[in-house]
């Protein structure tokens, strides 16, 4: 065995290589290819589905797609449509022939597939599956969501920033108004015992 050989990256680009010709050899006899198969299982699952997205599902280039597609419509396999109001999208649907060769065609592709699944024990599947989902995610492409929760905190507590001198300053400007209603209202008090005690000496 060869040092490439031994490299684990091209352990898994030769049994996608292996597999994928695997299919082909059952399909080619219908006149359909690996990339027609997949997208076809893909419209039939869901109906009305957009080339991009088609593209992405199917692992191929929108350019690659778009041959794709266009194949499969003049074989009668599946119709396109074009999206109101939507530029140019196009919603793409099977048809009853298309069906029917998806039926043959899985038929054959699921036998390829059991081959793959009979090289280990069932328990061992499940292992191996989720083995290649962790050895695909460091290379995902897929970006995190943004979360605007956070950026709505933080803009609240700016504003409560800048409002909080704005109180202060109120709260400042009213005490000295409030200190000078007390000395008033001291005043007249004082005023108010002043005028009884003279009342009350002019009494007498």
């Amino acid at each position: 065995m060869t040092a490439v050989e031994q490299r684990l990256g091209h352990k898994v680009k030769s049994l996608e290589q292996e597999l994928s010709g695997a299919k082909d050899a059952v399909l080619r006899p219908m006149g359909v290819t690996v990339p027609q198969y997949t997208a076809l299982l893909v419209i039939s699952d869901e109906p009305g589905i957009s080339g991009a997205e088609l593209a992405r599902r199917c692992l191929v280039t929108p350019q690659t797609m778009t041959t794709v597609l266009g194949n499969l419509t003049l074989k009668g396999y599946i119709e396109r449509r074009s999206v109101p109001g939507q530029g140019r999208a196009m919603e793409t649907t099977i048809t009853t022939a298309g069906k029917r060769i998806l039926a043959k065609a899985d038929k054959e592709v699921l036998a390829v597939e059991k081959t793959l699944a009979g090289t280990m024990a069932v328990k061992d599947q499940a292992t191996f599956a989720k083995l290649l989902d962790q050895a695909r995610a460091p290379f995902s492409k897929e970006e995190v969501a943004p979360k605007p929760v956070k950026r709505a905190v933080r803009t609240t507590a700016k504003k409560t920033a800048k409002k909080a001198p704005a109180k202060k300053t109120a709260a400042a400007k009213a005490a000295p108004a409030k200190k000078a209603a007390a000395k008033k209202t001291v005043k007249k008090a004082a005023a108010k015992k002043t005028a009884k005690k003279t009342a009350k000496k002019t009494a007498r």
